[in-house]
């Protein structure tokens, strides 16, 4: 991937753990993604008063959808939510190489030293370094960069990898079925999975 892969996803589109569980449930019956964004938007199933927005969400969550393959995605629906929620965030890695750059940067180095505490300032950090870097980042307004920041931050505490108050971010290894856990060491991006589990791998 490029920078041309960095993406502001998050700011308007974040984890979306309970509507993907909606779409991939009607995936399993058989229905087409046509024909469940219809019946997302005639229905209102994300529970929105926009049908733009919902098909906003959509896009978004069949795009990661298509980062799992099969038995990623049918243990996603039926395994627990902490499990479920980890196999999301790994879809969401693959898909946003932003995201994944800060994870492998900031939050999993912090994770080999057992170093529990994320500061919004080390974040902060991170975005000041890749603007001198990249072209594309550095174009972004400073309020698109402070709202991902945010969304960041807020998918940690979405995906049960961090406990937030205030400035206050304690970070916690994702408690993964270890069937999983172990299918995604043996047969899964070992840079992804490594950032996911908050340990080496491999």
């Amino acid at each position: 991937m490029t920078e041309n892969n960095y993406l502001t996803t998050l700011n308007t589109r974040p984890f979306l753990y309970e509507e993907t569980k909606i779409v991939a449930r009607l995936l399993h019956q058989g229905k087409t993604y046509e024909e469940i964004l219809k019946k997302i938007l005639d229905e209102n199933l994300f529970q929105l008063n926009s049908p733009d927005r919902a098909m906003r969400f959509f896009s978004e969550i069949q795009k990661r959808l298509e980062e799992l393959d099969v038995y990623l995605f049918n243990q996603f629906l039926v395994t627990n939510e902490h499990t479920s929620k980890a196999i999301l965030f790994y879809a969401l890695l693959k898909k946003d190489r932003l995201l994944f750059e800060w994870m492998r940067v900031v939050v999993w180095d912090k994770f080999l030293v057992l170093d529990w505490h994320l500061s919004k300032k080390e974040t902060e950090a991170f975005f000041e370094k890749k603007s001198r870097e990249s072209r594309t980042i550095q174009s972004w307004t400073s309020e698109t960069k402070r709202l991902l920041m945010d969304a960041y931050h807020r998918v940690l505490n979405d995906v049960d990898m961090a406990k937030t108050d205030g400035d206050e971010i304690q970070l916690q290894r994702l408690d993964i079925d270890p069937v999983i856990r172990q299918y995604l060491i043996d047969r899964k991006e070992n840079e992804i999975v490594k950032v996911v589990l908050g340990e080496l791998v491999g």
